[in-house]
């Protein structure tokens, strides 16, 4: 940790941009890009070498993340903080870095086949960096990218021999052979050890049933285009940039269109992801390369086809330069000043420099989350004041608004041991039998530790099992004065009952003046203004996007039009930065409040202070209590 501290001390915006652009070249899509531009365009063999190292790399460091279980550098030690554009590429456990292995398996093993010296150096001191971008932004330690870098190191020699001779027989035994590792993975998966939290187990299971569907499909695809197809990689330099891009475009594009009717057909299974990269790896290796012959040969089409064809080449060129752009435009942050708006009339804007405090869910990341220990644990705690309690709310089957987040049971409570299967849906229960469950059994403590995990029937105190909305106002309504953010997790019709019944609960507290209620289903936005306009809500998901672009280009938005007093968004977890003092100033004006979420950076929560935020939602308040001037 103290090469990171050192390294904490250099950043500068100029060279958190620059190592997390680097940092890119050890992601998933930078490898798969490499690999499938290797295969079609300069050789095959050396394609599969990269495919099989891959493979092989990305299950031997997963498997190490979920035997060792070593947790993120800002989990070990709260005080450090990372650049926080990382955040959303560093998931799972720390050990070992799998952006070092990707880099070294990628660059390394594509400069064990370069001939020229100059670009085999170039592609090392590539991979090198992104180890050393990974430090520097702060989500791996030097030993994880140590690991990390020798997996990739013995994969990338290792393999070279098998795969330096033509010999088809040699690759199907090394593919045959990754194969088994990832079958072997997968079952692994579903074993276990105690101890791994449900995060980490899910980003695991993903990680093993993809690979599990690469070696499937190269182990399918090979053979036969080897005996049929047989494509030769080489075509004129402009054919190959047009032939990589259509490609790349068909495989990416697979690989996000198949995600959302896939799960949906597997359950949200983990086989959805080993189908999904099956279909794309087959359609890279069978069905993109039936068009090479034609690119080999120049893209023939007659004098005018040419001239259309430069033609499309420039409009795609100008188009990524307005992409480009665009990408600039929206992800920048802003310069300009924050403002004071102290005729806002609206109670939910705060003073410029004064933010309010709100538990999201009720703040889980020190208690349960929505548990009646959460709520107690905050609204009691002599160490820090809650302005704000934010939680979710689902309908049982028999009609009862519980706290929850999630549609099923598996990823907070015991509800797979209870019930005996996944993926229960808490709809599908009355409230009765959903008050067996320990919601605390995979809740895991900052030491990494899981205190409630062996809880069991009567062992389970009352306060980690599941409440009701009308429990929880009852106790925090006699414990203080506070402003609660409730989302309605229901849609259609269920979440039309479900804000009739969240409407009545709050009238019945006499806390309605003092709530916002927010939904991403359209519909019931759509509901909550023609049946309840007196209910305080905030923006949904349309209005948002038509409020951002607004707020970027300046453009006029009438008042009354806005039926939301607050916008509750994040900063960049949707690529959009809407963590600007453009995006503050601009509703301010209009007289709508910005609250945001989920932040647990202390350094991101005053910054979004120091810009006008007027409150930050976060599962740890009692690292928000020690950064934020609340009212």
């Amino acid at each position: 940790m103290s090469f990171l501290y050192v390294l904490e001390g250099m950043r500068t915006p100029i060279l958190d941009g620059l190592f997390s652009a680097v940092t890119f070249l050890g992601s998933e899509g930078a490898f798969i890009a490499l690999a499938i531009i290797v295969y079609w365009c300069i050789n095959k063999r050396s394609g599969y070498y990269l495919i099989a190292a891959g493979v092989g790399g990305t299950v031997l460091s997963q498997n190490l993340k979920i035997l060792c279980r070593v947790p993120r550098p800002w989990v070990r030690d709260p005080n450090f903080t990372i650049v926080e554009s990382a955040r959303a590429g560093a998931t799972g456990y720390s050990f070992p870095s799998g952006h070092s292995q990707n880099a070294v398996v990628a660059l390394g093993g594509a400069a064990r086949f370069a001939e020229r010296k100059w670009l085999k150096a170039l592609l090392w001191v590539l991979a090198a960096a992104v180890g050393f971008s990974r430090m520097y932004v702060g989500v791996h330690t030097p030993a994880d990218v140590a690991v990390g870098a020798a997996i990739g190191l013995i994969l990338v020699f290792g393999l070279y021999p098998l795969f330096r001779k033509d010999d088809p027989r040699v690759m199907d035994g090394v593919f045959v052979v990754v194969f088994l590792l990832t079958a072997a993975a997968c079952l692994f998966a579903g074993h276990m050890p105690a101890g791994a939290d449900p995060e980490n187990l899910a980003e695991f299971q993903k990680n093993s049933y993809t690979m599990f569907g690469v070696a499937a499909a190269v182990l399918i695809a090979a053979p036969i285009e080897r005996k049929y197809i047989r494509f030769d990689p080489r075509a004129p330099w402009w054919a190959q940039i047009l032939k990589c891009a259509l490609g790349l475009a068909l495989v990416m594009g697979l690989r996000m269109a198949l995600k959302a009717p896939l799960n949906a057909l597997f359950g949200g299974r983990q086989a959805a992801n080993a189908v999904r990269y099956m279909l794309m790896v087959l359609a890279a290796i069978l069905v993109w390369p039936l068009t090479f012959k034609w690119f080999g040969k120049g893209c023939p089409m007659g004098k005018r086809g040419k001239k259309a064809l430069k033609i499309v080449l420039v409009v795609l060129l100008v188009l990524a330069i307005l992409a480009g752009l665009a990408c600039w435009a929206v992800t920048r942050d802003s310069s300009m000043p924050p403002r004071d708006f102290p005729e806002a009339s609206n109670p939910l804007i705060t003073p410029l420099g004064v933010t309010m405090l709100s538990g999201h869910r009720a703040g889980g990341g020190v208690a349960p989350e929505n548990t009646m220990m959460a709520l107690r644990g905050s609204a009691e705690n002599p160490d820090y004041h809650l302005d704000v309690f934010e939680f979710d709310v689902h309908l049982t089957a028999d009609g009862v608004l519980v706290l929850l987040h999630d549609g099923t049971l598996d990823r907070t409570s015991d509800a797979v041991e209870v019930f005996g299967r996944e993926n229960v849906d808490v709809g599908s229960l009355t409230f009765d039998e959903l008050h067996r469950l320990n919601m605390g059994a995979q809740f895991t403590a900052e030491d990494g530790s899981m205190p409630y995990a062996g809880l069991k029937g009567d062992q389970v105190p009352d306060d980690l099992r599941i409440i009701s909305l009308d429990e929880a106002l009852a106790y925090l309504e006699s414990a203080g004065h506070f402003r609660y953010i409730i989302e309605i997790k229901n849609e259609g019709d269920l979440g039309f009952e479900a804000a009739d019944k969240l409407y009545a609960t709050l009238k019945e507290h006499g806390c309605l003046e003092r709530t916002v209620v927010g939904t991403f289903h359209n519909e019931v936005t759509d509901y909550l203004d023609g049946t309840y306009p007196d209910l305080p809500r905030s923006a949904g998901v349309n209005e948002v996007v038509r409020f951002y672009f607004s707020a970027l280009l300046g453009l006029k938005l009438d008042k009354a039009q806005l039926h939301y007093k607050a916008l509750q968004i994040p900063t960049t977890d949707y690529f959009v930065n809407l963590g600007t003092s453009r995006v503050v100033n601009y509703a301010h004006e209009r007289d709508i409040a910005v609250q945001y979420w989920t932040i647990n950076d202390p350094d991101e929560m005053a910054r979004l202070q120091s810009i006008g935020a007027d409150a930050v939602m976060t599962d740890l308040p009692d690292v928000g209590a020690t950064v934020l001037n609340q009212p």
